[in-house]
């Protein structure tokens, strides 16, 4: 069996391989929004992704959750964890899920019980 770790692109597809949750736009605390946005010159009426992007980034800065967006269909999925590469040698699975679940929640302040994502997009 192979299994992918990181992200895998080529000029047809991109993937994203992690232990985390989906977080959705309610997720986001509305301080942490209001507070992006006037870091960084946005307004509510700005491109929704540039907003969100920079509000994830925001949260998440300085722990080693990563990101990617969901389904061009979901708009509001945004999939947060830690690459499988992170992973403590002497760490064991268990540990490991435990460890992205407090830093979701240490970045989002909400409690998700994370899992293996696996995401896969063509480029055409």
């Amino acid at each position: 069996m192979k299994v992918k770790f990181d992200f895998v692109t080529n000029s047809s597809s991109s993937s994203f391989v992690v232990m985390g949750s989906n977080i959705s736009e309610d997720d986001v605390p509305k301080d942490m929004i209001k507070e992006a946005l006037e870091k960084h010159g946005l307004n509510i009426e700005d491109d929704k992704y540039e907003v969100l992007e920079n509000c994830i980034e925001e949260l998440i800065k300085g722990s080693q959750l990563d990101y990617s967006y969901g389904s061009p269909y979901d708009d509001d999925n945004i999939m947060v964890g830690i690459h499988y590469t992170n992973m403590k040698d002497n760490e064991t699975l268990a540990q490991f899920k435990e460890r992205v679940q407090l830093q979701i929640l240490e970045c989002f302040g909400v409690a998700k019980t994370p899992g293996h994502i696996e995401e896969c997009w063509e480029d055409r």
